[in-house]
């Protein structure tokens, strides 16, 4: 039998990363039924048992620990591969103006763009940041990275990434108020609310599980902001309890200037794409920037990634 291994570690680390064979399937766009069928193989093939199935909870096992820490990096270094080797038969060049949502352009965009045109110095890019969904192509852009699917029929859509809406708080706050052991217990937290930008309408409908088995919870928040970076440095400063993107905070995460509130839940799920207008078609400075552009975002942390 001719076994695919590659493939087979881009499954591994998508159904790692998706933490659930249902969110897997839909990220591949096939079954929960042929996710497990193609998981038993490749235990099958291993010889050894990579996710435990007899919690509720989604787990790795620690052999599935490894081979999806050493899976990730594998199939990072083949994606940088691939993108080096098509950028460098299409050297970008001219210009490529870019509009993005206000934190996440600031947070990882704006990094990656810098890094980006070092690497391309004739290529000259103009970066825009905005609140999310005011962006459009008659504003002279050539892309536009956004969250959730976008409302634009004669766009040229990309799926980058997905995340998920994760509850967090600074350990100062945590000390201060012990962490909530359930959803119903944020009644008594401090919690931080967006509000939509103009009618200043309160987001504090938190939603967490699957569509099947989803919860939502109505926080009445202290303090609340149309600013995500707001609600952010409010987290950091040990103001509250924030429902915050995971790719936004997987770095505080990761320092511990933030905790994972209630970890065992997982908040909605939220995808990433790039428009481009149709007209456009198969620019090369486009093609390029999204190729390196989806590998970086694997790199960041915080965000799972569909084939």
């Amino acid at each position: 039998m001719i076994y695919d291994e590659v493939g087979d570690l881009r499954f591994f680390v998508m159904l790692a990363e998706a933490q659930s064979m249902t969110k897997a399937a839909r990220g591949m766009g096939t079954s929960p039924a042929v996710v497990s069928r193609r998981l038993a193989r490749l235990e099958g093939r291993l010889g050894s048992c990579l996710v435990n199935r007899s919690t509720r909870r989604f787990k790795l096992s620690d052999t599935g620990q490894i081979l999806y820490d050493r899976a990730l990096r594998i199939v990072t270094d083949i994606t940088d591969l691939e993108a080096e080797i098509s950028s460098a038969e299409r050297m970008p060049q001219g210009s490529l103006n870019i509009g993005a949502p206000l934190e996440l352009g600031r947070r990882l965009i704006a990094p990656f763009v810098e890094a980006f045109n070092e690497r391309y110095p004739e290529l000259k890019i103009g970066l825009a940041l905005v609140s999310e969904g005011r962006h459009e192509f008659g504003d002279c852009l050539d892309l536009i990275v956004r969250l959730g699917m976008p409302d634009m029929p004669t766009a040229i859509v990309t799926h980058l990434a997905s995340t998920t809406r994760i509850l967090c708080a600074s350990p100062t706050y945590l000390a201060r108020a012990a962490a909530p052991a359930t959803l119903q217990d944020l009644a008594v937290h401090d919690c931080l609310c967006l509000r939509r930008s103009k009618s200043m309408t309160l987001v504090n409908r938190w939603a967490f599980g699957e569509e099947e088995n989803r919860e939502v919870v109505t926080v009445q928040p202290r303090l609340s902001s149309t600013s995500c970076e707001v609600i952010h440095d409010w987290a950091l400063s040990g103001q509250g309890i924030a429902y915050k993107l995971m790719c936004d905070v997987h770095d505080d995460l990761k320092s511990g200037k933030l905790v994972h509130v209630l970890p065992e839940l997982s908040g909605e799920s939220i995808d990433f794409y790039a428009l481009r207008p149709h007209r456009q078609g198969g620019r090369a400075n486009v093609d390029v920037f999204l190729r390196e552009l989806r590998a970086y975002l694997r790199r960041c942390g915080g965000f799972s990634y569909r084939a």
